[in-house]
């Protein structure tokens, strides 16, 4: 029994490394820009046919690493188009319904798109490591899926120096406190759009080569990373990184071991659930409302 706790938490840290990562993303784009992208999650979509089509020119160890790095600068380079082209011209209407209808839009749009262009079957990113399994202590998991965590915790740790060692990620953190006193201090705001925006659909990217590799690749996959991108970014604080990436964490946790001791029919429900009890005792969220780091 002890055991097959532990796996369990072992997959729900696998998975919900993945969850941390998409929602930093719609996180950071939400704390500075006050926009609920319900397009995120198509991000990651754009980010796991980048990596299908990457790996099958370049095959095995290197080419599935090289494809994290191409679905990063595929969809980082999507996510600057969409900020510009889509989002900046309804920022600072009287109502969020202009943001919220336009993401809702972008979704609609980039799902059809996908499904015009690769069709409707799902689609593999090949394993490099052969379906390689390694043994922890009496866990079992396979390479690529410890590879995965791996990968994200590293991703996550060079995001946070980023944001608070640079001058670009200083300038994302002051614009995410007070935009119109970054303004006055002189950073160009535009600009800090646009790296946010670039940043967080890279994010989103990785996650979704991630997300890929794990489960398969289809035009309808981002729904399922969009809906845990929003339960992980309410769950730890609407904003607040530190939140986002703990609360995806134990999203897959929670997820990982009530699929297991309670049904696996009720596995994506869990996650409304905690939602509900944690807005019922601290509506700000488990880590508070945004911090700007």
């Amino acid at each position: 029994m002890e055991s097959l706790f532990l796996q369990q938490t072992l997959n729900g840290l696998i998975i919900g490394s993945i969850y941390s990562l998409i929602a930093i993303g719609l996180t950071m784009i939400f704390g500075v820009m006050k926009i609920a992208n319900f397009a995120h999650g198509d991000y990651s979509m754009v980010g796991a046919y980048t990596a299908v089509f990457f790996v099958a020119w370049v095959p095995g160890w290197f080419g599935w690493v090289g494809s994290i790095l191409a679905a990063a600068a595929v969809v980082g380079v999507l996510g600057v188009v969409t900020e510009r082209l889509v989002f900046r011209p309804v920022i600072g209407r009287w109502t969020d319904i202009d943001v919220i209808m336009v993401s809702i839009g972008l979704f609609i749009l980039l799902e059809n798109l996908a499904q015009l262009f690769f069709g409707a079957t799902p689609r593999i990113i090949s394993d490099p490591f052969k379906g390689a399994t390694v043994n922890l202590g009496g866990l079992s998991t396979s390479v690529l899926r410890l590879f995965c965590l791996g990968f994200s915790c590293v991703t996550i740790a060079v995001l946070q120096i980023f944001l608070n060692r640079s001058k670009f990620g200083i300038a994302i953190r002051a614009a995410s406190q007070n935009s119109f006193a970054a303004q006055l201090m002189g950073i160009d705001i535009n600009l800090v759009y646009r790296l946010t925006f670039a940043v967080g659909a890279a994010l989103a990217g990785i996650g979704g080569v991630l997300f890929g590799t794990t489960f398969a690749v289809h035009p309808i996959m981002g729904a399922m990373p969009t809906l845990k991108a929003f339960i992980v970014t309410i769950l730890g604080g609407m904003g607040n990184i530190r939140g986002a990436i703990f609360g995806g964490f134990i999203l897959g946790v929670a997820e990982s071991l009530g699929g297991n001791y309670i049904s696996m029919q009720y596995q994506h429900a869990i996650g409304f659930f905690i939602i509900i009890l944690v807005l019922l005792v601290r509506p700000s969220g488990l880590f508070g409302a945004k911090e700007g780091t």
